[in-house]
């Protein structure tokens, strides 16, 4: 999950929708990274991973976080590469990565921070920065 519009708040609120949304839900710390390909004046992300435990089938639970990004005022129009209030990606569901981590380097934070999962595919972004840690 990610955040460079008002990052605090949103990513405090998200944490509140997660735990309401499933059952378990535990956070990793809290990483700064840089806005990549968003220009100069582009404010840096906040970024956290989530690990969920729910019922839920991977397209549910996507729809779901799409969801609450439109909740917190995530506007898709304009393309991707802009800021945003929240940005919320299903990456990882059942030790099967989803989409490609390096598609996401505005939201990068090291998988291992939270538990130990199956390590990404190995390749790096050129882009990414090492991140500051910041909570």
């Amino acid at each position: 999950m990610g955040s460079n519009i008002e990052p605090e708040r949103h990513l405090v609120a998200a944490a509140r929708a997660l735990r309401r949304l499933a059952p378990t839900v535990r956070f990793s710390r809290v990483y700064r990274t840089a806005a990549v390909g968003m220009g100069e004046d582009a404010a840096d992300f906040l970024n956290a991973c989530a690990l969920l435990v729910t019922g839920e089938d991977a397209d549910r639970l996507s729809c779901r976080l799409k969801g609450i990004e439109q909740a917190h005022g995530r506007d898709r129009s304009g393309g991707s590469w802009r800021p945003r209030t929240l940005d919320l990606d299903l990456m990882l569901f059942d030790d099967r990565w989803l989409e490609d981590v390096m598609a996401h380097p505005h939201c990068f934070v090291p998988a291992g921070e939270l538990v130990r999962l199956p390590a990404p595919p190995p390749a790096r972004h050129a882009a990414i920065t090492p991140v500051e840690l910041i909570l």
